[in-house]
């Protein structure tokens, strides 16, 4: 008797009617100010148990198919072609290691053994960075634990310990939805090969962790974020504030006062942008005896340090020049006009030469901050699966088609203590 073949759209269903079950669990929690009862965290370890099982049936459906069909990448290609030239949008469903492009022609799902795609959106993010998880497939509010370390204590014998109380609180974080949509024309649609890959596995997650390093590094909200908001903002106004050049007693004096919080420093270090580590790694710990760099094998004050422009705040302004002098554009539109140059001090505006009327510069004036942290409580996590729809209509006058992403994350400070922030003096 012939083996019946896996249905992955009916594993598909069943993996997500459990997520929207452990979804429920969540908000009724959430919504009654309570936690589990006994029945519902039996319950909800149930539906892990089983979801994993599902993507291990998944995974394994995808394996037999691509066994079956060794040209499933171009199947797929094919399928999005199609669909757009016939006005069909295509679903394509990302879980974890698995990604399924939906045939709405004919219903069918192709699999694809693509098990580095959503690794890219987390190569180079600073958490990845600091060998912190990003927990994935999260449903609900979901909620993490703080812990506070407790006090042992020494007795005589026969004496009773004092009780002791863990404190123990619980904060959740709420979801915000994070997407990107990229116009393709039909033409390069058509004319492409593994254009599927190119947008998917680079351009989308390039973006997606850029915007990701913006929200736990930057110093400002991001597109007036409500949720996904890091560790520093709001610390501006009371930021440490730092010589042109940091010293390293400055540098020190910020990780002194982190740690008389009570923070143990496990996951502590440093981030400031690449230029500012360049600075340090040529300036001297002292101008005493042998020449030590403040940075070192990229370790200050013996932490790690990690970079990323994310944390400098840059403010964009535009001056258009009338032929004799110079006035603040504010009008300035990128789709019909261009600036000449680019500077990083207004005060450089009036040194440009060979400027003609009419003519446009951006300056670009940067703030320098170093941020300092336990990574440990700023959690951040992807919560259910990514959609990707590869849509045809919305750009059909400009005989395009939009690939579009849409997923959620979170992300909470746990312990704001955890954090400090430098200000480098202009």
């Amino acid at each position: 008797m012939a083996e019946k073949k896996v249905n992955v759209r009916e594993l598909i269903n069943k993996y997500q009617q459990n997520c929207e079950r452990i979804g429920e669990i969540a908000d009724a929690c959430e919504k009654e100010k309570r936690d589990r009862t006994d029945a519902e965290t039996s319950e909800y370890e149930a539906l892990k148990r089983e979801n994993d099982m599902l993507r291990m049936k998944m995974e394994a459906a995808t394996a037999e198919h691509l066994r079956e069909n060794p040209n499933a990448r171009e199947e797929a290609t094919k399928i999005i072609r199609e669909n757009a030239s016939h006005g069909q949008r295509t679903e394509i469903i990302m879980m974890r290691d698995l990604m399924m492009v939906k045939d709405v022609r004919n219903g069918a799902l192709v699999p694809l053994n693509i098990q580095d795609i959503l690794k890219p959106l987390q190569e180079g993010f600073i958490l990845e960075k600091l060998g912190l998880p990003m927990p994935t497939g999260l449903a609900g509010d979901y909620v993490w634990p703080m812990y506070e370390m407790v006090d042992a204590e020494i007795a005589g014998e026969g004496a009773a310990l004092s009780d002791t109380t863990i404190p123990f609180s619980k904060l959740s974080a709420q979801p915000e939805r994070v997407g990107i949509a990229i116009p393709v024309t039909n033409q390069s649609l058509n004319q492409s090969n593994g254009l599927l890959e190119t947008i998917v596995r680079e351009l989308m997650p390039l973006a997606i962790k850029q915007l990701l390093n913006k929200v736990v590094c930057g110093v400002n909200k991001v597109n007036n974020a409500t949720n996904l908001i890091g560790p520093f903002v709001g610390q501006k106004a009371t930021a440490v504030e730092l010589s042109k050049v940091p010293t390293f007693a400055e540098l020190n004096k910020m990780k002194a006062q982190v740690l008389e919080t009570g923070i143990d420093g496990e996951k502590l270090c440093w981030v400031m942008t690449k230029s500012m580590q360049a600075t340090l790694e040529g300036m001297p710990i002292n101008d005493k005896g042998i020449f030590v760099p403040i940075i070192q094998n990229n370790t200050m004050c013996g932490l790690p340090v990690y970079t990323t422009n994310a944390i400098r705040d840059v403010k964009l302004t535009y001056q258009k020049y009338n032929g004799t002098s110079w006035a603040a554009y504010s009008t300035f539109n990128p789709a019909s006009d261009v600036a000449k140059y680019t500077v990083t001090d207004a005060a450089d505006v009036a040194k440009l030469t060979g400027m003609a009327s009419g003519d446009i510069v951006k300056v670009a004036e940067g703030t320098e901050y170093i941020g300092l942290g336990d990574w440990r409580y700023q959690p951040m996590g992807l919560f259910g699966d990514i959609r990707f729809i590869v849509d045809p209509y919305s750009k059909a006058r400009k005989d395009s088609v939009d690939f579009v992403l849409n997923t959620e994350y979170a992300t909470v400070t746990l312990r704001p203590e955890a954090f400090k922030l430098g200000k480098v003096k202009k």
